[in-house]
């Protein structure tokens, strides 16, 4: 009898730095950033208030967190609490790298951990970078199909919005449309019409969460958006990233009954879709590595083309540009639509008109990128 249940594993290496986020911050009172040993520490905070409490700084500390308060650091220096005091409250630490040579220090997005305190990348990220790749992938071969869904978006160059009521209607619409393309996708099953979620063949595909990491697997980032024309803008945002050639394990378990995918359809989807990404948007920066097989990008910060298949649907169309445009300012606050500048992207040709970067030791990587094995 054949087995139904079909067991892969996934293992992907990191090629630029990977962020995960669980949706917290450390504020700079959090950390400290040990610029001389190019370190973060975070700090557990009940430890901490302990040895506030043994020292008698106490109050100095309130005084700190209720004024202007600069960094952890310089109120450790202040106070002449010595570095390797930090080990007595030290929740977890990591390589800042090249952010130590940051003069001001911002809030840190955290990255997702085990309940013992360990990064790991939770199943959903990877399940979700396959289920785009699917996706795009099947767009770029039978184009047709998604025909409805070309001649909706390929009009789309224009949103005539004058208020919230506007743009909510607006992205509901557009929302719809994608829901539509998705289901002629995925949604191949008849088991009930009503709720097409119940038929998506994606509930087939299993995919756990990683093995546990190290937190030496961490390292400190910082945005970093290159502009098609090459000029380089660094901004104010800091993750916690997992570090260029980490492992990441996942086990894979296809449900036949349910799923009619298989392994070789999802490796082939991963590099079509790579191939339709680099032609579609990354070849437009021209200092900028084009993988050619057996890579995905995961995670946060890696960029709206990597999540998204409006490119693949409007690979024809002469709106591409001012179609992707529009939709990211649609969803955009009103000072970020002039501060991040898309309505010139189609004087630029491409949508959006930056690549995500940031630097690791020493040199700059696309967020995002790893190699792909599958066994």
């Amino acid at each position: 009898m054949k087995e139904f249940l079909q067991k892969h594993k996934i293992i992907l290496h990191t090629l630029g730095p990977v962020f995960v986020g669980d949706g917290k911050v450390l504020v700079k009172r959090e950390y400290v950033l040990n610029k001389r040993e190019r370190k973060v520490t975070v700090i557990d905070q009940a430890k901490f208030f302990r040895y506030l409490m043994r020292s008698k700084k106490l109050e100095s500390y309130e005084r700190y967190i209720l004024g202007k308060s600069g960094s952890m650091q310089s109120w450790m220096y202040e106070e002449k609490i010595p570095f390797k005091d930090l080990k007595s409250f030290t929740a977890y630490e990591y390589s800042c790298g090249d952010v130590a040579e940051l003069n001001t220090m911002k809030n840190i997005l955290t990255f997702i951990k085990d309940p013992y305190g360990m990064p790991y990348v939770p199943g959903s990220s990877l399940k979700g970078a396959i289920r785009t790749a699917l996706l795009g992938a099947d767009i770029l071969k039978n184009h047709e199909k998604y025909s409805h869904a070309v001649d909706y978006f390929s009009q789309k160059t224009y949103f005539d919005c004058h208020n919230k009521k506007d743009i909510d209607r607006e992205i509901k619409s557009i929302n719809r449309e994608i829901q539509r393309v998705e289901e002629i996708m995925f949604c191949t099953k008849s088991k009930d019409e009503g709720n097409q979620t119940v038929n998506d063949i994606m509930n087939g595909l299993c995919i756990s969460d990683s093995k546990a990491l190290s937190l030496e697997d961490l390292t400190l980032c910082q945005k970093i958006d290159i502009h098609v024309e090459g000029k380089e803008t660094s901004l104010p945002i800091l993750r916690e990233c997992l570090k260029p050639e980490t492992r990441i394990e996942f086990d894979v378990t296809i449900d036949t009954t349910e799923c009619d995918l298989t392994i070789e359809q999802i490796r082939g989807s991963i590099n079509l879709f790579l191939r339709g990404y680099n032609k579609l948007f990354l070849e437009k920066f021209k200092e900028e590595t084009l993988y050619e097989k057996d890579v995905m990008y995961i995670g946060g910060g890696s960029g709206f083309a990597t999540k998204t298949v409006l490119h693949e649907l409007l690979k024809k169309s002469k709106t591409r540009s001012k179609t992707v445009a529009g939709i990211i300012d649609l969803n955009l606050p009103g000072k970020a639509k002039s501060e991040h500048k898309h309505s010139q992207d189609s004087r630029w040709g491409v949508s959006p008109h930056t690549c995500k970067l940031t630097e690791y030791d020493g040199g700059l990587y696309q967020m995002g990128a790893c190699s792909v094995e599958i066994t």
